[in-house]
């Protein structure tokens, strides 16, 4: 029974540390997708795309780690 507890402890240490690694991510992103749409607003739609693209593919990584990590 006490490798089994530490192997959840282990498993929730992780999944914690990767919901915290994703928050500074998100902090991140909205940045980069503030900046796409700024941009955007300005005439820049060429830059704006640029930034805004891979932004909504971090966001969605970030979401689809969140949940695993929560499943865990």
């Amino acid at each position: 029974m006490k490798t089994e507890k530490m192997e959840r402890i282990i498993k929730k240490q992780k999944s914690l540390a990767i919901l915290a690694r994703n928050r500074k991510i998100n902090k991140i992103n909205i940045f980069i997708l503030g900046a796409g749409l700024l941009f955007m607003l300005i005439g820049q739609n060429l830059v704006g795309n640029i930034l805004i693209w891979p932004g909504v593919a971090i966001f969605i990584y970030t979401l689809l780690s969140n949940t695993n990590a929560r499943r865990a």
